[in-house]
């Protein structure tokens, strides 16, 4: 499952696709909008499972899962 997370900072927020950050020194609804965009895209193209969530000190907040297609065979 690939993850498109939301990481705060003293500049705001950014959206990281696994290390890689994607978009930065947003505000947090700018930052949710374009994460879910970002997700929904991916998803689109490769069919995989994807998730956005917002990165915490001791947790994370799942804000969308996009799940991958059932083929219909046994795993």
């Amino acid at each position: 499952m690939l993850t498109i997370s939301l990481r705060c900072s003293g500049y705001g927020w950014s959206v990281y696709r696994r290390d890689a950050a994607l978009f930065s020194q947003l505000p947090l609804q700018q930052a949710i909008e374009l994460a879910r965009v970002v997700a929904r895209d991916e998803h689109r193209r490769s069919r995989q499972s994807i998730r956005v969530e917002m990165t915490g000190t001791h947790s994370h907040v799942v804000l969308a899962c996009f799940a991958a297609a059932d083929t219909g065979r046994p795993a």
